[in-house]
């Protein structure tokens, strides 16, 4: 019998296990990295609506202030004085 392609066979083997073992964990790294980089473009995402929310809301009080100052303006004026 020999014992040297018995042993040859088993190193062989013992190294495909260790390969699948780090492809298995590279894997879960990665998986793990994707996803804490998918959460931080999530919250900066979020935090630019917020910013930009808050913008729109100001611009259109903004806006909406000047109509009202022009339509009292517009009344105003119209009105004949009693």
């Amino acid at each position: 019998m020999n014992t040297s392609s018995l042993t040859a066979g088993s190193a062989r083997q013992g190294q495909a296990t260790e390969l699948r073992a780090q492809a298995r964990q590279l894997h879960e790294r990665l998986a793990r990295r994707a996803g804490l980089a998918l959460l931080a473009w999530t919250r900066r995402q979020d935090e630019r609506r917020a910013h930009d929310a808050v913008h729109l809301h100001r611009h259109t009080a903004r806006a909406a202030e000047r109509a009202h100052q022009d339509q009292y303006r517009l009344v105003t004026l119209a009105t004949p004085l009693a």
